[in-house]
């Protein structure tokens, strides 16, 4: 295992310009990714750039942090380990497949922490190879107080692969919230959490990667869901897992809709219509 320990957060534009460097490799199905490791020293939140998450996404005010928010301030420590020489796959069209996060506890709001990023090994599914980003919030005495697993997918033919992801068997479910995600909620969101990926912030800069209009962070779709749903939980939230459907296009309408009965809860965000999933998970 390499291991880095960062004084700060590196800055994430410069990454994501280099990101774009990136488009050259070409992994086979038998790439391999390395164990590397990045650190950043002990700090506190910011309390304003709390506020700022809390209002962006919906949270409501608390003396304890979003159960999301750990995974936001990776943001550039993932990029910087994907940017890594030995990493095999370019950056320019992974695919957000799935979260998820766990919290033994709630987490106070003045807590201090060092934040850790690791990735994981490449694994074949009939889509292509994914791989897992892990990321431990870890306290003064050594207790992990966050730990969340992003999973990308690389898109790749492989023998006997192909064909889409299956659709998930959902329990029964009623709308919880009917509400407009605006056409300027990627560059709030990413003003507060320094993801400035150009998909989401314009549709100019979208259409370079592909889409007709810019999408919204899919961090920002479950910390609106999970803001919305935990209301409904006996207390602050301690899990939650999610599995991206489709982008969610900007502006929308869209559907939250959760199950019926106690905790944990499943949930959907829908298209208003019904017609179209964004994502799935459960939280308790």
């Amino acid at each position: 295992m390499s291991l880095i320990v960062l004084p700060k957060p590196p800055a994430v534009v410069p990454l994501l310009l280099k990101a774009v460097t990136t488009a050259t490799r070409k992994p086979g199905p038998d790439a391999v990714v390395p164990p590397l490791e990045v650190r950043l020293r002990a700090s506190r939140p910011d309390p304003a750039m709390v506020a700022q998450y809390r209002e962006v996404c919906g949270f409501a005010p608390s003396k304890m942090l979003p159960i999301t928010f750990f995974q936001v301030q990776a943001v550039s420590l993932h990029l910087w380990l994907m940017n890594q020489p030995r990493f095999p796959f370019p950056l320019l069209g992974l695919v957000h497949l799935r979260n998820s996060n766990e919290q033994p506890k709630p987490v106070p709001q003045d807590v201090r922490y060092e934040l850790r990023a690791t990735l994981g090994p490449a694994r074949r599914i009939p889509q292509g190879l994914i791989f897992d980003i892990i990321t431990e919030a870890v306290g003064d005495n050594g207790d992990v107080l966050s730990r969340s697993v992003t999973t990308p997918l690389v898109r790749m033919k492989l023998e006997g692969g192909g064909g889409k992801m299956p659709e998930p068997k959902l329990p029964e479910m009623k709308e919880l919230e009917r509400f407009c995600v605006p056409a300027d909620i990627g560059r709030r969101y990413a003003a507060v959490a320094k993801d400035y990926n150009p998909i989401h912030l314009h549709p100019l800069s979208a259409r370079l990667f592909g889409f007709k209009r810019a999408i919204a962070h899919g961090m920002w779709s479950v910390a609106r869901c999970a803001a919305a749903l935990e209301p409904l939980l006996p207390g602050p939230a301690t899990s939650l897992s999610v599995q991206y459907r489709a982008p969610l296009l900007l502006p929308a309408e869209v559907s939250l809709k959760r199950a019926l009965g106690e905790a944990p809860l499943d949930f959907a965000l829908m298209r208003h219509d019904g017609q179209k999933m964004y994502l799935n998970g459960r939280i308790g």
